[in-house]
């Protein structure tokens, strides 16, 4: 009985511990007025067609780790508004979690005008990046159902328990791993030429860091300098 129990508390701090981790959910969580304060000034400044201020006032109100979904895609429309069509395809990127109608629409459009790529991620990392965040996810839900049928069920064979959490945590540590020294996306905000090739602005990419500080387009030799790449 002692065992169960212990395999069992094992396995709700995972769990616990793992969903608290998720990168869904933010570490802070930025004062709630901040972001709508600074939609509505955008909003404002917007229809009043003060197209730059309300970029700047949509700018102010942005928070990485909590980003607020329609005043990211404002932003994204009034940048395209400025023919700022790079960093425009970059914000409607990072409000693709926004319900709008638009943005797709938006977002081709915007690619179109630039005549932009969207480059697959190269290679097996960047194939697993692309999925880091459903595995984790399955991994927490698959480790909560793993405890709470090993603490339901006397007759559950720790074999299987064991196995099941192994491969929790299997997939959660690869899915971290790859999320930190993999491929991540980005959008390139100038154009960028190397000796064996050219991306213009706006190219959707996947990017990780080359040994000087510059980004590596992952999938080929290209290397862009810092500050011509933008992370989604």
């Amino acid at each position: 009985m002692r065992n169960r129990l212990l395999a069992a508390a094992c396995l709700f701090t995972f769990a616990v511990s793992a969903t608290a981790d998720d990168p869904a959910r933010p570490d802070t969580e930025p004062g709630p007025a901040a972001p709508r304060a600074a939609l509505q000034e955008g909003n404002r400044l917007f229809r009043d067609g003060q197209i730059e201020a309300a970029a700047e006032a949509y700018l102010r109100g942005y928070s990485p780790t909590a980003p607020h979904p329609t005043l990211v895609y404002n932003l994204g429309t009034a940048l395209h508004h400025l023919d700022r069509l790079p960093e425009a395809i970059l914000w409607y990127r990072r409000a693709e979690g926004s319900d709008d109608l638009w943005l797709k629409d938006n977002l081709l459009l915007a690619r179109r005008s630039l005549g932009s790529q969207v480059l697959a991620p190269g290679g097996l990392l960047g194939r697993l990046g692309q999925h880091a965040d459903s595995s984790r996810l399955i991994a927490i839900v698959l480790a909560w159902v793993t405890a709470v049928v090993f603490v339901a069920s006397k007759k559950t064979p720790i074999w299987l328990v064991a196995g099941l959490a192994c491969l929790a945590a299997g997939l959660y540590g690869g899915a971290a791993a790859v999320k930190h020294w993999g491929p991540r996306p980005a959008v390139i905000l100038e154009d960028c030429s190397s000796a064996t090739g050219e991306l213009p602005a706006g190219t959707e990419a996947w990017v990780r860091p080359a040994a000087d500080g510059r980004w590596l387009i992952s999938g080929s030799d290209v290397i862009c300098p810092t500050e011509t790449v933008e992370l989604i």
